[in-house]
């Protein structure tokens, strides 16, 4: 494993992060809670091979993703670096910094986070956090070591980012950045021209680029052994990159993503160069940018937003239009892929947790339209 320094924080994090995010589950619906038989292996493989950076949160796994890190990494835990968060849309008032924070730390069975996340943050958030006196909290939470860094995680437009960056109050963050998502990338640059340690979730786009095939890979002019290595290594290509987070669901994922880790520190510019050209050509074929981080979910009437939209993107971007046919005839009651958009009401409900901003109603009409005629 390949280890990164993380901004000004005197810290060295492997260039592969675990997100966990995404681990195999028991049980249905709001009961659903992480099958520890299952995770607790592959979180012990990500650690045998080198990584050190896991990041967690209140509401990942069914508000089980503290709990199973704590739990699986306990023995090790001054060997690694735990990653989570603040749920700032649960915060009311002052008091709720204290009452989450002590709550995360009897989850994850520590003393102490090395980094604590703002989740989430926009300019409306922050602004209310500041409002509640949240920051002197968090300050203070600092000075008593129950965190050793402060962060935020991040969901708005790239000049936001900068000035949360300019206030002085963060030493890492954590936005979206892929080949097919480039948006923050000017502003990354300039966090960590002021210190801060960069990492970056939806490194495959949110998988969709993992779905392409060596044929791809070849046409993006990369000699990469898969999509996904390929999407990683323009990542881990970009100097204000310190790690890149996977969410993996097997010990056999784990040991993929670790060897491509491994190579990390051997690409050239004249690869990035290619897959810069290869990403814009690829920009011109995907007009939704969905990062399947599954926000949309709980939809009153049982639509699996994320899975239409993949179809979409399967016929669209990939060619895979009979995978996507098929999948879309399928929708409806009691289908793994859920009921067919056809019955969205446009409450709206699911544009409000919509980190990318996307209009869902309006795109799940038209998407559908676009499935209906294959």
């Amino acid at each position: 494993m390949l280890y990164r320094k993380y901004g000004a924080t005197g810290k060295y994090v492997s260039a592969l992060g675990f997100g966990v995010a995404k681990l195999p589950m028991t049980g249905d619906g709001a009961a659903a809670r992480v099958d520890d038989e299952l995770a607790i292996p592959i979180l012990r493989a990500a650690y045998d091979g080198g990584i050190n950076y896991y990041d967690a949160a209140w509401n990942y796994l069914n508000n089980d993703s503290q709990r199973i890190l704590g739990l699986a990494l306990r023995d090790v835990r001054d060997k690694v670096y735990f990653a989570t968060k603040l749920p700032c849309w649960l915060v009311k008032e002052h008091e709720d910094f204290w009452k989450y924070l002590m709550m995360t730390l009897e989850n994850m069975d520590t003393s102490y986070i090395d980094f604590y996340h703002f989740h989430g943050i926009d300019a409306e958030t922050f602004a209310r956090l500041k409002e509640l006196k949240i920051i002197e909290s968090a300050e203070r939470a600092l000075a008593n070591k129950y965190i050793h860094h402060l962060s935020f995680s991040f969901h708005d437009t790239p000049d936001v980012m900068r000035d949360l960056a300019d206030t002085g109050l963060f030493e890492t963050l954590l936005c979206q950045y892929s080949l097919i998502d480039r948006s923050n990338e000017e502003s990354m640059a300039y966090a960590a021209s002021k210190g801060m340690g960069v990492a970056v979730m939806g490194p495959t786009g949110g998988g969709i680029i993992a779905r392409g095939g060596l044929d791809f890979v070849r046409k993006m002019g990369s000699d990469a052994s898969s999509a996904a290595e390929m999407a990683l290594r323009f990542v881990w290509g970009n100097p204000s990159v310190s790690t890149a987070l996977s969410g993996m669901d097997s010990v056999d994922q784990v040991k993929e993503n670790v060897g491509y880790a491994e190579k990390s520190g051997g690409i050239e510019k004249s690869e990035i160069d290619k897959l810069d050209k290869g990403a814009a050509e690829l920009k011109l074929m995907n007009d939704i940018y969905c990062s399947n981080c599954n926000y949309c979910r709980d939809c009153p009437q049982g639509i699996k937003i994320g899975a239409v939209f993949r179809m979409y993107i399967n016929h669209k971007v990939w060619g895979l239009s009979g995978e996507a046919k098929k999948a879309y005839a399928g929708l409806g009651e009691g289908s793994w892929n859920g009921k067919n958009p056809d019955i969205c009401t446009g409450c709206g409900a699911c544009v409000k947790r919509c980190p990318q901003k996307i209009d869902i109603p309006a795109e799940l009409k038209r998407v559908s339209a676009v499935l209906k005629a294959l």
